[in-house]
């Protein structure tokens, strides 16, 4: 009789148990994070300016507006993509000294970009996005690509990031 008890006071459990689980309120699926690209303006850390597409032989710093000559975004690619004209920056020969123009984007490695949260890499030649120490102080400095020294002049934070 004990054991028979027994039988009966688990499954009375187990039909607790399932009845609970049953009438439950479901719980909705979380939709997994989207992430966002960088975007928006690029600020260098050397200079209260931003990166300017607005001048056709290369991007410059200038003073940050709601222009859309600086508004940009870091495409998964790799690619820097700025909104006018619509191009994409191309570190070019790759060369210290040479100025980065926004060209239209053809997916070429001189298009591709590495970002670590800090420093802007090209992908070609493996040199740093720099700010020209020489013209840092006014308006239109020069955007070019250098050795990575480790300078505030190579660092580029996105402001949607």
């Amino acid at each position: 009789m004990n054991r028979a008890k027994s039988f009966v006071t688990a499954i009375g459990i187990a039909a607790i148990t399932v009845l609970a689980i049953a009438t439950a309120p479901a719980r909705a699926a979380i939709p997994p994070e989207i992430p966002v690209p960088p975007h928006g303006h690029v600020y260098n850390g050397a200079s209260p300016r931003c990166l300017d597409s607005g001048v056709p032989a290369f991007s410059q710093l200038w003073t940050c507006s709601t222009s859309i000559y600086q508004q940009w975004t870091l495409t998964r690619l790799g690619t820097i993509v700025g909104q006018s004209p619509t191009g994409c920056l191309d570190a070019g020969a790759g060369t210290n000294g040479t100025g980065v123009p926004l060209k239209p984007c053809n997916g070429s490695l001189s298009q591709r970009w590495l970002w670590n949260g800090v420093t802007i890499v090209s992908r070609s030649s493996g040199r740093c996005l720099d700010a020209d120490l020489g013209t840092i102080g006014s308006g239109g400095t020069k955007v070019q690509v250098w050795d990575c020294a480790g300078g505030a002049n190579q660092s580029w934070y996105f402001e949607f990031s």
